[in-house]
């Protein structure tokens, strides 16, 4: 099989090329700086100069491929970043449309985000209402809308894949947040840090997207992807603690008080809420058995992490 893979040198989509060359699949990458491409090429890549910003680039990287494994995005959860729309959305575009015209595509998988949902009531399943709140999660259901069009009128063999928080190896989010985090004296949280949080490690989200290119009742489908736990708040710095040492006294906000605050500081309002997702549907189609937890995860991405990435 031959794929091409977005976002090479991000946390998703290194993974997923790692694993790819394990097991002795062909890879091509669209990368922008030509130091990643020679490093890639040393790999044994198919690295490609190009930009998925720039059109013309995007008809020769996919042609005969047999998947592609869109990975490439930014990750913004709050605050505005004017790179959102054209990475997520206009770039995402681009690309089915170069991919429609591929005859030889036998399946497109596209990393979106359990962002689509906004703030739902949990265990939010793939049914869920779609009102993403913040720009982020407004450009992420953007361009599942263009995937689910190409798929209706192209017949696109896409699949949507809906992870929530993913951390691992190469993390350059969940890990700098953790770390300031955990180096406060006190930290603040509604009810004491009980609201869930759900994460995945990097490396069951690559399972699935791998499962996600070849599994036959995939097709048409999106699929949320956690670790199958319960995590709350105080749970994930509990358990970031006993690796780092670090353990911040966690200042419980009745929740009333905690709602006063988050109107007027709408950025506040998930860390009351249960971000909590069903993964039937990937478990059902993807045969998705989620094998790493928050102890093993923590205690992977700590090791090969730097001890103090995050100016303190």
């Amino acid at each position: 099989m031959r794929y091409l893979v977005t976002g090479a040198t991000g946390l998703v989509g290194s993974h997923v090329i790692d694993r790819l060359l394990a097991r002795g699949d062909a890879v091509r990458v669209l990368v922008r700086r030509p130091a990643d491409a020679e490093a890639l090429r040393r790999r044994g890549v198919d690295a490609v100069l190009g930009d998925l910003a720039a059109a013309a680039d995007l008809p020769a990287s996919v042609d005969g491929v047999d998947v592609v494994i869109h990975c490439a995005g930014v990750v913004q959860v709050r605050g505005e970043n004017r790179d959102l729309w054209p990475v997520n959305v206009d770039a995402t575009e681009r690309l089915l449309d170069a991919s429609v015209r591929g005859p030889s595509l036998r399946r497109f998988v596209h990393l979106s985000s359990v962002a689509v949902y906004g703030h739902a009531s949990p265990p939010m399943a793939e049914d869920a209402p779609k009102q993403p709140r913040g720009p982020y999660g407004r450009s992420k259901w953007a361009a599942e809308v263009a995937l689910w069009r190409a798929h209706a009128a192209h017949g696109l063999p896409a699949v949507a894949l809906r992870p929530c928080v993913v951390y691992g190896e190469r993390d350059r989010h969940a890990w700098p947040s953790l770390a300031r985090l955990s180096r406060m004296r006190l930290v603040p949280l509604p009810e004491g840090g009980a609201r869930l949080l759900d994460l995945v490690h990097v490396s069951d989200v690559v399972e699935a997207a791998l499962a996600a290119a070849s599994a036959p009742a995939a097709a048409g489908h999106a699929y949320n992807l956690t670790d199958g736990e319960r995590h709350s708040y105080r749970d994930i710095l509990d358990e970031f603690g006993r690796f780092t040492g670090r353990r911040p006294a966690i200042v419980s906000i009745p929740g009333p008080l905690f709602r006063l605050v988050a109107r007027m500081i709408p950025g506040l309002r998930p860390l009351g809420l249960d971000l909590h997702y069903a993964i039937d549907a990937a478990r059902r189609d993807l045969d998705y058995r989620p094998r790493v937890g928050l102890s093993e995860g923590l205690g992977r991405m700590l090791a090969r992490t730097p001890a103090s990435p995050v100016p303190a």
